[in-house]
């Protein structure tokens, strides 16, 4: 084979994955940063974790096979710690002047990292990095800037640090750092010397500092969507025309039932359902919830004394007109849509709030762009649950959460999430569990309890070692949708911070 003939193939764009047949066997090169040429116009291959080098006059033939794609696409098809191995194979082969037919002798350096922890002037947690080689030379350091660390990976020859900047906090920016005095913040093939990547850092440092990121709210079609008009129905005209004894006037085309329901702690309780057995609708339905009725029945009306599994020391009745599809709470007259009254109460699981719930059921529905349920939080923070589109399975209650002076700290509305919310009673602190839209696996995410202090933004998991940032938990809620999706992100996120906990 010739010169001209390997490059053809090698430096071809675009590239495709090829075989190399020599007399000793056969070697495939993925990408082509694994190969090159030595000064004595000998191939290099990195095969198996060691450098061969043969003659182009060994090689009997080459084959293309795969796809053809980019070379920056087939280059992001190899993990970072292989990528920079093999970078650092070749370019061993390459610095030395005899053939290399067996696997060098490498001390990889994956350097030493060093975190210092400090707090922004408005109390977040800002994590502070610096790298050093084996004998104690600093790579890079990101102290006396606004780069944030949330995440350290290591491996033998190199190390990834994981940053955000403090006004940009969802938008996650990697660096690779290869000792001794390499670095990028792509791939091997854009490394720049170390001081060369500590200039460019501080650059962005600058820039992002100058242009802080725009808070992101849910766009106006959110609110359309979440928007739902709860009628009352009319009196049915039969009763004015036909007197009292109309067949469809028949209390008995209602059925009420008390369903039982056994509690994780052993109990029973019954939960009410009722249903418009000649028009086959359902008009009232607490199935599969904590709550727990007794009901009464006065002509065409019934009386419903309802508790919650949570509040067993609290109460309230419903009274309910099932002409008109609504009812009336404890004393108060103002007639209210029994859908409304029934979502309600079924997102009460997700906060827990029997004083909260009660006021907010008797206001009734909640006018636009106006959360259903607000939760203060110490420290002046407070949580609004929103509604979420009626697409996903209640309980789907989305938490926007906000400082005293009305800016975001977590925001799910308009993604796919909801969660179950429990405010620390003394502290600033607040614990998610997550749920989706997905129906039958709102409690999938039970085993992966997040507590999000609100001033440091640090979230942590009791079942789960490390920590990540309000601002990566932002990010995953935006574009992780579904619950499997989530159950894998997760993990990832608090694996990268285990050394910032």
């Amino acid at each position: 084979m010739t010169l001209q003939d390997f490059i053809s193939i090698w430096q071809a764009q675009p590239f495709r994955a090829f075989r190399i047949h020599t007399g000793h066997g056969e070697s495939v090169v993925n990408y082509p940063l694994s190969a090159a040429l030595t000064p004595e116009m000998r191939i290099a291959l990195v095969v198996d974790a060691r450098v061969e080098t043969f003659t182009l006059d060994e090689i009997t033939r080459c084959e293309t096979f795969g796809e053809p794609m980019s070379v920056a696409e087939a280059v992001s098809n190899v993990p970072p710690d292989i990528l920079a191995r093999n970078a650092e194979l070749i370019s061993l082969a390459l610095a030395s002047s005899e053939p290399n037919t067996s696997r060098p002798s490498l001390a990889f350096d994956p350097g030493k990292i060093s975190l210092r922890s400090a707090h922004a002037p408005n109390g977040v947690r800002v994590v502070h990095a610096t790298v050093e080689t084996r004998d104690g030379r600093q790579m890079l350091s990101t102290a006396d800037t606004r780069w944030n660390v949330h995440g350290v990976e290591q491996f033998e020859n190199g190390t990834s640090l994981y940053l955000h900047h403090l006004d940009h906090p969802t938008v996650e920016q990697r660096i690779l750092v290869w000792p001794p005095d390499l670095g990028t913040f792509d791939t091997f093939a854009e490394a720049v010397s170390t001081a060369a990547l500590a200039s460019e850092l501080r650059r962005r440092d600058a820039e992002l500092t100058a242009k802080p990121a725009k808070a992101v709210g849910p766009p106006s079609s959110y609110f359309r969507k979440i928007d739902r008009v709860w009628e009352i129905a009319e009196r049915d005209g039969w009763e004015e025309a036909f007197g009292d004894d109309s067949p469809a006037l028949d209390p008995l085309c209602y059925e009420f039932a008390l369903v039982p329901r056994a509690l994780q702690n052993g109990l029973t309780i019954r939960n009410p359902a009722l249903t418009d057995i000649m028009k086959e609708e359902i008009l009232f339905n607490l199935v599969d919830t904590d709550w727990d009725a007794k009901g009464e029945q006065e002509g065409r009306s019934w009386h419903l004394s309802l508790h919650h599994a949570s509040c067993r020391t609290e109460k309230m009745t419903l009274h309910i007109d099932v002409d008109r599809r609504a009812a009336t709470i404890d004393d108060d007259t103002t007639l209210l849509p029994l859908g409304w009254i029934e979502r309600h109460l079924r997102n009460f699981a997700l906060y827990e709030y029997w004083d909260l719930m009660h006021d907010g059921l008797l206001a009734g529905p909640v006018k636009r762009k106006r959360p259903d349920v607000v939760i203060p939080v110490a420290g002046g923070f407070s949580v609004q649950l929103w509604a979420g589109e009626p697409r996903f399975t209640l309980p789907f209650l989305q938490p926007h959460i906000i400082d005293a002076d009305g800016r975001t700290v977590l925001d799910f509305r308009a993604t796919t999430w909801a969660a179950r919310i429990q405010p620390d009673k003394k502290r600033p602190v607040v614990s998610l569990v997550l749920s989706s839209g997905d129906h039958g696996v709102h409690e999938a995410m039970a085993d992966y309890p997040l507590e999000i202090d609100l001033i440091t933004h640090q979230v942590t998991c009791r079942n789960l070692q490390g920590a990540t940032t309000a601002g990566m938990l932002q990010a995953v809620v935006r574009h992780a949708r579904g619950t499997k999706w989530m159950l894998e992100e997760i993990p990832k996120w608090f694996e990268k911070g285990r050394s910032l906990q």
